[in-house]
């Protein structure tokens, strides 16, 4: 009642004061404005006469004094003039104020009645107050209540592995531990895990293409031979598999296989009974491609691990992978130095600088690229394309 009761007070507060110059204006034809133009006239009389007087005494020249005496005696005029019109003014004042008083009762009310109506319409007038100091309270405990999932996740994972030190061959407990590592991004012991259930339970669906999204991961985004072959083996036992059917779009597009890509992800965004997340990850990929990839297919493969690499790789920390996918990308840099005339090679190359997100290895790529086809433009062409398919304007880097 009180909040009711200030708002009210506020409305009627501001209202008076909008409308204060109105009620002003309105109320200008009073009584004593006949008594007002008198004096002025009376001012402006005694002007002339003080104006006679400096004339006389030579403090002011004739053609001065003429023209003041004129400007005095047009405003007295003027005040003449209006106070003839006084009667016939006074005679219309109270029309205007009731007006002015009609629309301010009319706005008294139908200000406060109107945000009424629309607070109860959109608002929440049922819901209780929270002052800044409970909203921060609020951001913090959820805060702690997300640390503290954390921890006891971690708590979790600590008595698991603790478990598995005693019991390395419970399959369950690697297949239980293996996405868990992946949501704390302990990538290399994820793709360790997941390997271990394979290898004692067995391939599903699940673990094949949980494998392939660690070492995707791992990988810098790159989804390899190896990883590709996975989620292929995922899609052959379960076609449903979403995110073995999301993988396997991402890896057409690393290949410039546009068409393959668009009609992969479209089908998984559109399929009901998909995962609502790797739907949701489709779509924007989906988006994504519509604005950038051309329609026609272009060749380029990703640099690709052997098994012997692979088997290298496999307890190895995220890092250390890193490193050794950008060692591979630089022999690919050294070998299209002494041998330019290769087209997908420059095309590996393009694709592995923008995975890795090195702007400067691929100017100079692109710079280099350039030159090694200067004259020919069909083959410039491609590799524009190429290159725009996977979101970079070229243009940018050939000035």
């Amino acid at each position: 009642m009180v909040f009711w009761l200030t708002v009210l007070a506020l409305t009627a507060a501001a209202i008076l004061i909008g409308f204060r110059p109105m009620l002003r204006a309105a109320g200008a034809g009073t009584p004593d404005r006949v008594e007002d133009h008198e004096h002025d006239i009376a001012v402006y009389r005694h002007q002339l006469e003080e104006l006679a007087g400096e004339e006389a005494r030579g403090a002011i020249s004739p053609v001065e004094a003429t023209q003041a005496r004129n400007e005095i005696s047009r405003r007295i005029l003027a005040v003449e003039d209006r106070l003839k019109a006084g009667g016939t003014a006074s005679g219309s004042t109270s029309a205007p104020r009731s007006g002015v008083a009609t629309l301010s009762l009319f706005a008294l009310v139908f200000v406060p009645g109107l945000a009424l109506v629309v607070y109860t319409g959109i608002g929440s007038p049922g819901y209780e107050a929270q002052p800044l100091a409970m909203r921060l309270e609020a951001m913090r405990d959820a805060t702690a209540a997300r640390n503290q999932t954390q921890d006891q996740l971690r708590d979790l994972v600590v008595r698991a592995e603790d478990h598995l030190r005693d019991n390395p061959d419970d399959g369950r407990g690697w297949d239980v531990l293996a996405p868990v590592y992946f949501r704390l991004g302990e990538v290399g012991k994820s793709e360790t895990a997941y390997r271990n259930a394979i290898r004692l339970l067995g391939e599903s669906p699940q673990r094949l293409s949980g494998l392939g999204e660690a070492m995707v991961t791992a990988a810098g985004g790159i989804v390899t031979a190896d990883a590709s072959a996975l989620f292929d083996r995922a899609l052959d036992a379960n076609p449903s598999n979403a995110r073995a059917r999301f993988f396997a779009g991402l890896a057409d597009v690393q290949i410039g296989q546009y068409a393959d890509a668009r009609s992969g992800w479209t089908a998984l965004a559109a399929d009901e009974g998909a995962d609502m997340a790797w739907r949701t990850v489709a779509q924007q990929s989906l988006a994504r491609l519509d604005e950038t990839a051309p329609e026609i297919d272009t060749s380029g493969r990703p640099p690709v691990l052997d098994e012997a690499t692979i088997e290298q790789m496999q307890d190895m920390s995220a890092d250390e992978r890193g490193s050794v996918i950008e060692g591979m990308v630089a022999s690919l840099d050294e070998r299209l130095r002494a041998e330019p005339d290769d087209l997908e090679g420059w095309k590996r190359l393009i694709r592995a600088r923008i995975v890795l997100d090195q702007d400067d290895g691929l100017r100079d790529a692109l710079e280099r690229v350039r030159n090694a086809y200067e004259g020919r433009p069909e083959q410039l062409e491609s590799l524009r394309v190429f290159a725009e398919g996977l979101g970079v304007n070229v243009e940018d880097y050939w000035p």
